[in-house]
């Protein structure tokens, strides 16, 4: 399984991150109480509390509609929460990177659900965070810390290394988990744009009722063959009397018969094969072999379609086919040039179908 392809609804991501910065910050309400801080321990209840009743929103079906000012709050508290603990204690601790990782989580969060404000509040932030660090530094190398001016104390060294042990590994961890959320979110947006470009040119290349290939996707086919050396048939085929089969029973028959009609054709078809809707009820298709092969083949599909019974609305509808038959030999045969071959191929076959029509209809006319 590949994990770049795991979709995780947003609900779900919001409600880790807030479990997730809850655990945060109840391990540095351990940390506060551990070292005597009890100042910051008390602003980290805050922040418990915060992140508890975000998790528990994120639950709730409405929590798209304030998921921006989520992001706001909790960039504010991530903010507000690194200035405190690096002007209270000093930068050794490493408080000051929660300021900087603040950054990434607000841009995949507003990149997740508020793309439409992305670019003005990121660069808002950016100027935040920058300006907010560099004060509470600047403070802190000018002055010291708070705990040192005012209470006369230092943190104990043990204290100091656990904080800072504790902050680099949460932070690698956030760097990490973060980069990975953010590439399958990209990857899941590049999947779905290839899932979206394929859609619209399959209805670009195809007709939406049958399936089969429409009559401007053709050229590049035809290229092919003009330019390669297999044999190769070209068959037209038409449903007979097929106006009377929409005047009777109506349009919607019509088209089950079409698309029935259509499926057989398709499982008849070789893997180099070509079916096209052509028009209206025709049907041109381009078979790869030769001429016997070509001829067994749409023959075995016209003997299908003879064999159809199509009920509709309690009645049953019979359906033929006529075909007008060429393969490229022939073409070569009356001195055209490879160039201008299907073209007089689908002129041929066209004129054979026109003669089949008019001299009984449902037959093979070579």
């Amino acid at each position: 399984m590949n994990l770049l392809n795991i979709n995780i609804k947003s609900s779900l991501k919001y409600h880790v991150m807030f479990s997730f910065g809850g655990i945060m910050h109840i391990s540095f309400l351990l940390l506060f109480f551990y070292s005597e801080v009890y100042l910051l321990a008390l602003i980290n209840i805050v922040s418990v509390i915060i992140y508890v009743v975000g998790a528990f929103c994120s639950k709730r079906a409405n929590f798209d509609k304030h998921c921006y000012g989520w992001i706001i709050a909790l960039y504010t508290e991530i903010t507000v929460h690194a200035v405190s603990c690096t002007v209270f204690l000093g930068y050794d601790e490493g408080f000051f990177m929660y300021s900087m990782m603040a950054l990434p989580v607000a841009a995949y969060t507003l990149f997740l659900s508020c793309r439409e404000k992305f670019g003005v509040t990121i660069v808002v932030m950016a100027i935040t965070t920058a300006v907010t660090m560099f004060c509470s530094i600047f403070f802190v190398n000018r002055c010291g810390s708070v705990l040192e001016i005012f209470m006369n104390r230092d943190i104990p060294q043990r204290s100091t290394e656990i904080m800072r042990s504790v902050n680099i590994f949460f932070n690698t961890g956030l760097i990490f988990s973060f980069s990975m959320l953010f590439v399958m979110e990209i990857h899941t947006l590049f999947r779905k744009l290839s899932e979206t470009n394929d859609r619209l040119a399959f209805t670009a290349t195809h007709d939406a009722l049958t399936g089969l290939y429409n009559r401007h996707s053709l050229r590049k086919f035809f290229d092919e063959l003009e330019n390669g050396s297999d044999l190769f048939c070209v068959i037209m085929g038409d449903i007979d009397d097929f106006k009377k089969i929409n005047d009777t029973y109506g349009h919607d028959c019509g088209d089950i018969v079409l698309k029935t009609v259509a499926d057989i054709v398709m499982k008849n078809m070789g893997e180099k094969d070509i079916a096209c809707r052509w028009g209206g009820e025709e049907f041109l298709i381009i078979m790869r072999g030769s001429r016997d092969e070509c001829f067994d083949r749409i023959s075995l599909v016209k003997a299908q379609i003879n064999a159809l019974d199509i009920s509709h609305e309690s009645s049953s509808v019979h359906v033929t086919m006529t075909f007008g038959f060429a393969d490229s030999d022939e073409n070569l045969q009356s001195g055209h040039s490879a160039r201008e071959s299907i073209d007089s191929l689908i002129s041929m076959v066209d004129k054979r179908l026109y003669k089949g029509k008019t001299s009984g209809k449902n037959v093979i006319v070579v």
